[in-house]
């Protein structure tokens, strides 16, 4: 993939919204079984968050780009573009993107919904804004990521269950001038059936004599995840620090799609990154899906590895199986709440 050489787009700020429950592993094993020391022992993970019955995915999302918005500084009419990605809403129709936009008084006809991009949302929306961010007299976008994958997993599934938490994240990205801002990109995708939701419509359309047996809930066969992921995200990366003439040395931090810390531990040695530069948030927040790259970017911020003059990279895969990488030169540290 070719280093970025349109006008330079970069993030300012990252807001985060959790639910208010919190579930161990103690807690999980209720339903399931294994035991706690099993599922951290494999996954890194202690705890999630789950949506409560009075929660929703609506909330999470409004609750994380008010947030991103106010640390950026800026108002909801100063919002030209909006991104919107999210594989589990509450509801296919109508638009996610419409209703933030209704509820936060953003006014702009520039709103795009992604809805089958799971855990690598963040790559393709980010990307999409900053092509949108092109336009003349467009200046901010705000991307916001959300996931409710606690609503369709099996709560008896101990090989899927254990993973995921519900989130959302919002990213401000504006336009900036100088050799900074988003350097370069990668994007790839294959095919495959391994990692599968099924939609409503075919859920409840006729069946017919033979048709395989298919659930309500998320699957996913671990060993095709694993191998797909440690192959494709650090070519990926390898792939957009090339283009942009970064050596993995040089950049402050990484934030890498929070599937188990595992995975993220076998990746960074693959790609020959140091983990003191990798953020965590898998540990407390399982996969949060789209959302978990925002997580991450939030704690590099948080702890002060995305400052003005750092390079950063981002990357994910997911949704069987599409990933990417992005590559940041920041003009100024990004802005969160802690």
């Amino acid at each position: 993939m070719p280093r970025w050489q349109l006008t330079p787009v970069s993030p300012l700020s990252v807001g985060i919204a959790l639910p208010e429950r919190v579930v161990t592993n103690e807690e999980l094993c209720a339903t399931l079984k294994t035991s706690p020391e099993w599922i951290e022992r494999k996954t890194g993970i202690r705890e999630r968050r789950f949506l409560s019955d009075g929660e929703s995915i609506t909330d999470l999302v409004e609750e994380s780009a008010r947030k991103a918005v106010r640390q950026a500084g800026l108002t909801m009419r100063d919002i030209d573009v909006l991104v919107v990605t999210c594989s589990s809403p509450e509801w296919t129709m109508p638009s996610l993107g419409v209703l933030l936009a209704e509820r936060l008084g953003i006014e702009t006809p520039r709103i795009i919904d992604i809805t089958q991009h799971a855990c690598a949302s963040v790559i393709y929306a980010t990307y999409t804004a900053s092509c949108l961010l092109q336009e003349p007299d467009v200046r901010n976008a705000l991307v916001v990521c959300a996931e409710g994958p606690s609503r369709v997993t099996d709560p008896e599934d101990r090989l899927v269950r254990i993973f995921f938490g519900d989130a959302a994240g919002a990213m401000v990205l504006t336009k900036t001038a100088g050799d900074v801002g988003l350097l370069s990109y990668d994007l790839g995708n294959t095919p495959s059936p391994k990692v599968a939701l099924a939609a409503t419509a075919l859920l409840n359309g006729p069946k017919t004599e033979g048709d395989p047996e298919i659930g309500p809930y998320l699957t996913m066969d671990g060993p095709t995840v694993w191998q797909e992921a440690t192959t494709r995200v650090p070519k990926s990366l390898a792939a957009a620090l090339d283009a942009a003439g970064v050596e993995v040395g040089d950049v402050a931090g990484f934030a890498l799609h929070q599937a188990n810390l595992r995975l993220i531990e076998h990746i960074a040695g693959s790609a020959g990154i140091d983990m003191a530069k990798v953020a965590i948030t898998v540990d407390t927040l399982g996969n949060t899906g789209g959302a978990s790259p925002l997580t991450a970017l939030w704690r590099l911020a948080e702890n002060g590895r995305a400052k003005a003059g750092d390079v950063i990279a981002v990357g994910a895969i997911g949704a069987g199986f599409l990933w990417g990488s992005l590559c940041f030169r920041l003009p100024r540290d990004i802005r969160v709440e802690v």
